[in-house]
């Protein structure tokens, strides 16, 4: 499979969860093969949306995919 891009927004550091498992931190390129992900953040939760389904694909370094969480308010 091919090497995909993502890249997770958030207002601060926090640990990103891929699929259940703790892939890394918000705001850095994070690198994953091909295929559908559920994307959240690690604790505390006080994030919107709780969770993110992405289909990865068609990505290269320079054009990660971008999605975003917000602080719950």
């Amino acid at each position: 499979m091919a090497k995909q891009f993502l890249v997770v927004l958030f207002e601060k550091i926090r640990r990103v969860k891929i699929n259940g498992e703790f892939m890394g931190t918000t705001n850095k390129k994070l690198e994953l093969e091909s295929g559908t992900y559920e994307v959240t953040l690690g604790p505390p939760n006080n994030f919107l949306p709780e969770i993110k389904v992405i289909d990865l694909s068609n990505t290269s370094s320079l054009r990660p995919m971008m999605i975003e969480f917000r602080v719950k308010e």
